[in-house]
């Protein structure tokens, strides 16, 4: 079984502001405006041909840290990361209230002409939604 992860250790110039950043091992981000680059497949490993501009679009608070959701510019991709007690808490709260305003204030021109979709429909109010994931089963012989 191959690792997920590998600690890749570099410093980095931030690609939207300029910052000097010293990595850690597990810095991916810019803690000044919290931009990253989508360079990694599987964190750490430095295998994606991309290389745009990941932005953070969304701000997930959990019990004991902090979740930064990246969306990359040139082809979309979405990664979650947690946040480091270095990064800039004003940029995360402005994050948080972009992503809060633009889903209830869904931007011009996302309904027709005749206004939001009616109720009932795939993506109107009162619809369903998106289906739930299935949850896993746990594999045989581990005590769960």
């Amino acid at each position: 079984m191959s690792r997920r992860f590998t600690r890749t250790t570099e410093d980095f110039d931030c690609l939207v502001c300029g910052t000097a950043v010293r990595g850690d091992g597990y810095t991916n981000h810019c803690p000044a405006c919290l931009c990253s680059r989508h360079v990694d497949v599987h964190p750490g490993d430095r295998a994606a041909a991309c290389g745009g501009v990941m932005r953070p679009v969304a701000v997930e608070a959990r019990t004991h840290d902090v979740i930064l959701t990246h969306a990359c510019e040139r082809c979309g991709h979405r990664r979650r990361n947690r946040t480091a007690p270095a990064d800039d808490r004003d940029a995360l709260l402005a994050v948080a209230a972009a992503a809060a305003t633009a889903a209830v204030f869904p931007a011009e021109g996302a309904f027709p002409a005749a206004g939001p979709p009616a109720r009932g429909s795939p993506i109107g109010p009162g619809s369903a939604g998106p289906r739930p994931r299935p949850r896993r089963r746990a594999r045989a012989g581990r005590g769960r």
